[in-house]
């Protein structure tokens, strides 16, 4: 991805509320997923799906009680979208991928995109790399592939944390209008009142998206914690950004067998070669790929 290019950048919010007994995290993406959903040419589905995975890495990495240098999302089913994978960075770095981008299959039944149908049943991976070395990496089953609620269920299984999980993308025939997502977590000892009033406010959510669409995330912020006093505590920029090069697609080319690069050679004896994340795409002469050559 050229370095130069105008990157979209918003930015991640975390906090308290309720006394301190919810802590919670918000990111507004709507630019950020609109300019991938350009850059990649994404249907909608795809699109939502996308959206909502790399909110929820962005949002993980920023709750993570240890911050990992890299958080991964990974989702894999046996519906046509096949996979979806998103990964947030420690500089606030966002980057992600699916299968097919222009899956498609029926709505809902209430007209919203059935990002669950396309996953299927499958697993969700969650992947946390340290700055010290080494990783960790844990799954669950999914819910319904619908994302939100798979995560919500990763964080009950694996990190015996109560949480709500919202993440949304709203598209319209003009495109991508809002996108987002917030995670409150329950501390433990949180009182009823707290709990209660969290959970009758985002009762009367329709939809996450609808809020960013309405007033961006300060309106965000003012209807899931409406009556709760709340503080932010950091306020982090982000940003979608590739790490793919020249180098790095060449060196990819470098391992393949020699039967599968001559099948990529153009009659001209070049190879081209697209980034999955970014797009970008690069053309390799034969003199660059001489080396590689038998």
């Amino acid at each position: 991805m050229d370095q130069n290019t105008a990157v979209p950048e918003s930015r991640l919010e975390l906090g308290l509320a309720g006394g301190g007994y919810l802590r919670w995290a918000a990111v507004d993406l709507t630019e950020i997923v609109r300019d991938v959903r350009d850059r990649r040419d994404m249907g909608p589905v795809a699109t939502a799906a996308l959206g909502r995975c790399l909110g929820g890495a962005a949002l993980l990495l920023r709750l993570a009680a240890k911050t990992p240098t890299r958080l991964s999302l990974e989702v894999r089913g046996d519906g046509p979208i096949l996979r979806i994978f998103a990964e947030a960075d420690q500089e606030g770095n966002l980057r992600g991928m699916v299968g097919d981008a222009q899956v498609d299959v029926p709505h809902w039944d209430n007209n919203k995109l059935a990002v669950g149908r396309a996953v299927g049943k499958g697993r969700l991976w969650v992947r946390r790399e340290f700055a010290e070395g080494g990783s960790y990496q844990s799954q669950v089953e999914l819910v319904n592939g619908e994302i939100g609620e798979d995560l919500a269920h990763y964080l009950q299984q694996s990190e015996q944390s109560r949480s709500a999980v919202l993440l949304g993308v709203l598209g319209k025939p003009t495109g991508v209008v809002a996108a987002g997502g917030m995670i409150v977590e329950v501390l433990p000892g949180a009182p009823e009142i707290v709990v209660d009033a969290l959970e009758k406010n985002i009762s009367g959510i329709r939809g996450i998206s609808e809020l960013f669409d309405a007033g961006g995330l300060p309106h965000v912020l003012e209807t899931v914690l409406a009556g709760l006093d709340r503080e932010v505590k950091e306020t982090n920029p982000i940003r979608y950004r590739c790490r793919c090069s020249r180098e790095r697609l060449l060196q990819h080319l470098v391992l393949l067998p020699a039967d599968d690069r001559d099948y990529l050679r153009r009659e001209d004896g070049t190879i081209d070669a697209d980034c999955i994340f970014c797009g970008s795409h690069y053309v390799f002469s034969p003199e660059e790929l001489e080396p590689l050559t038998p």
